[in-house]
């Protein structure tokens, strides 16, 4: 598959007006730069914290729905070789938004992810892959029995 090719071509004697010429330039030079950047694809984890038992009581009539953690950090750390959940260096953070959805750009490899929320949060693992985002959720305790 051919990606479309852009060409750039320079802006000569357009004295229409000044904000004109700027605004064309401008827009003329937008698609200048690394061809394909726009193709290239970033890796990384992403997913949704939540929170969970949130009530100290839960019948098959009356479900209690763990919460989205809003606002909580996620780190993502290097795993530590042979042991699936041990987590070493940290190499990226993010905070999660108002629906506890965090999204944090790394490079392919083997992780360990975590949050700061609730009592404690579980370490997830995580297979990044070029060019795509692994999706990890992680349940996290409210300590409510």
């Amino acid at each position: 598959m051919t990606e479309p090719r852009v060409t750039c071509r320079r802006l000569n004697n357009m004295r229409v007006g000044g904000t004109f010429t700027l605004a064309a330039a401008i827009l003329a030079l937008t698609g200048c730069g690394d061809e394909g950047s726009a193709a290239k694809t970033q890796s990384g984890v992403t997913g949704l914290v939540h929170l969970g038992p949130q009530c100290p009581v839960e019948t098959a009539g009356d479900p209690c729905e763990d919460e989205p953690a809003a606002m909580v950090t996620v780190t993502v750390s290097e795993q530590i070789p042979g042991d699936a959940y041990a987590a070493g260096k940290v190499i990226a953070e993010a905070t999660t938004d108002a629906d506890g959805v965090y999204r944090i750009a790394v490079a392919p490899g083997d992780y360990v992810v975590t949050a700061d929320a609730g009592m404690s949060c579980e370490l997830m693992d995580a297979r990044v892959t070029k060019a795509a985002y692994s999706e990890v959720d992680i349940p996290c305790d409210t300590g409510i029995r």
